[in-house]
């Protein structure tokens, strides 16, 4: 797929196809036959093991025939919705089933939950489907109806767990076509949603990798905090320190940089102070301290001292923390505002692109992006984003856009030699069309201009999975990758698939949880914390039931059920 890492996120993907891990909508049984029906839902599901004779005792009946009468008994009851002594009588027969047989007493205890489930009292059907469990292990029926009672406690990870089961046991064609998949899919982002705001409201702000700094600030027009000042011109210490800061910023050096900021704002600058609080927030954001960030570009845009073009960075940047901390109304009115009050500046149409890109509004995003190239036709950032969208565009809606998709991208490449991202883009749409030995190429000399960004290694990687079927080389280069950067999420992510693919679940999981404490949205975090509860379920299932992993064919891409806004 191609990664919109070019003012997006590495998260984001298109042109992936998307298998399934499993899961449930409707789940029902045929009162006559005792079968799965896709089309009922579990609401109106009847005791799945149902007995047609309800005859009398007789003098002569053994316990299972006693007890088979019992139970027919319990459905009598439970048919007229008289849930109560429907239990009861589920309870005496399976009283009555002698040891030997333990299906029927499953059965009797999976009734047990169903009556349960009508009085409302999802905690007793955990208890009962458990013990229809311990008797009859791969009991679907009792594992679908323990999971949907898992999902009405909130209770995520238990039902993904007792989902997968389901899935598993059942196998991908039927789970597919019973709708096991869908419900699966739903409690996955359920999950992830519930476990990705947990995990960013206790998140510490910190320093994130060097091609994740790089990656904003390639999105900023610097000369909009240039200065020609030497630092023995100026009076101010903080203004001193300024000029300082914006040279290491240039040369790449962001060792300390919130602190060393802080530390200039506390200076006393003068001349400085609106760019330095500009910075400031920036850093803020890309190290997910969205209160600070958002309180250092409100200050640049009440001062009334601040240039017009700071402004607008302002307006622009929190936007963006607005965007990614979910209020995409408050987002799109900063993105306004700042093309409102400076129609001529190229970045504000550019963020504002990348806003609609999230929403996949192509149309008025490359209206935008044509218009920041028309005000500054050689800063690279619209460029690649415009190919971005036009190559979405072209996949999902005007094909004949491929044409003008690929002169775009010879144009840019001539016109921005020395451009890594350039070549990056251009690769990942050669191999999107399976062009595989042009790709590497280009991935290569993305590699070749900008050596410190790992995430071209990542492409490469999956490159030779997608070429060659070559997992080693492929994880031989993201380990390479991931020494040469540890900081970097979408390398972790991309590792721990192919450890999957290897059934190296531990180590996958390891790779997983690396990546949860790097990564920079809750989007971002919902979509890592799915795909890890996912294998995390599939490992336990297939040891606890003695059932085959699903292939990679068959795993969900949960980067298309939860995908990452554009940053």
């Amino acid at each position: 797929g191609i990664n919109a890492e070019y003012g997006g996120s590495a998260g984001d993907s298109v042109g992936q196809d998307a298998g399934k891990i499993g899961s449930v909508s409707s789940i029902g049984r045929d009162s006559a036959s005792g079968e799965v029906q896709s089309d009922v839902p579990i609401e109106k599901q009847e005791p799945v093991e149902a007995e047609k004779s309800e005859s009398e005792d007789e003098p002569d009946q053994n316990p299972l025939e006693r007890a088979d009468k019992r139970k027919a008994e319990g459905n009598a009851f439970f048919k007229k919705k008289e849930y109560n002594e429907a239990k009861k009588c589920y309870l005496e027969a399976a009283d009555m089933y002698p040891e030997e047989n333990a299906v029927e007493k499953s059965h009797c205890y999976q009734n047990m939950a169903a009556t349960s489930e009508k009085l409302g009292k999802p905690d007793d059907v955990v208890q009962y489907c458990t013990k229809a469990l311990t008797l009859n292990q791969k009991y679907v029926k009792a594992i679908q109806r323990r999971a949907t009672a898992y999902e009405k406690l909130n209770k995520y990870e238990e039902s993904i767990k007792d989902w997968t089961a389901v899935c598993l046991i059942e196998g991908p064609e039927k789970s597919m076509k019973n709708g096991y998949m869908a419900t699966s899919d739903r409690v996955l982002k359920a999950y992830g949603d519930q476990s990705a705001k947990k995990l960013m409201a206790s998140r510490k702000p910190r320093l994130p990798s060097h091609t994740v700094i790089k990656s904003a600030l390639d999105n900023i027009h610097m000369r909009d905090f240039k200065a020609t000042d030497t630092p023995d011109s100026l009076q101010s210490i903080g203004d001193k320190r300024y000029i300082q800061i914006l040279s290491d910023i240039e040369q790449g050096n962001y060792s300390r940089m919130a602190d060393r900021l802080d530390s200039a704002l506390k200076e006393n600058p003068v001349k400085f102070l609106n760019q330095l609080r500009c910075f400031r927030g920036i850093f803020a954001w890309v190290m997910t301290d969205y209160a600070t960030a958002i309180s250092n570009f409100d200050a640049v845009i009440r001062d009334s001292s601040s240039l017009m073009r700071l402004k607008v960075q302002a307006y622009i940047h929190r936007g963006e923390v607005y965007q990614l901390k979910g209020d995409k109304n408050r987002a799109l009115a900063d993105f306004n505002h700042a093309v409102q009050i400076d129609e001529d500046h190229p970045d504000a149409y550019l963020h504002r692109a990348q806003f609609y890109l999230s929403l996949e509004g192509l149309d008025q995003a490359i209206k935008d992006l044509k218009k920041s190239i028309e005000l500054d036709e050689d800063f690279p950032a619209p460029w690649t984003q415009l190919v971005y969208g036009q190559y979405q565009m072209a996949r999902t809606m005007t094909p004949s856009l491929l044409n003008e998709v690929f002169s775009n991208l010879s144009k840019m490449e001539e016109k921005f030699p020395k451009v890594a991202d350039v070549f990056a883009l251009y690769g990942q749409v050669l191999q999107d069309q399976r062009q595989f030995s042009a790709a590497e190429e280009k991935f290569n000399e993305a590699q070749r201009l900008a050596p410190e960004n790992v995430t071209y290694m990542a492409h490469v990687a999956t490159l030779k999975m997608m070429a060659e079927n070559n997992f080693e080389s492929a994880m031989t280069l993201l380990k390479e990758a991931y020494e040469k950067d540890p900081k970097c999420d979408f390398v972790l992510e991309n590792l721990g698939m192919i450890y999957i693919q290897k059934q190296m679940y531990d180590d996958a999981l390891e790779c997983f949880k690396k990546a949860l404490d790097l990564v920079k949205t809750e989007a971002e975090a919902a979509h890592l914390s799915a795909l890890r509860i996912g294998i995390q379920c599939q490992a336990e299932v297939c040891k606890e039931y003695d059932v085959k992993p699903v292939s990679m064919s068959d795993i969900q891409d949960f980067s298309q059920m939860t995908p990452a806004p554009q940053e």
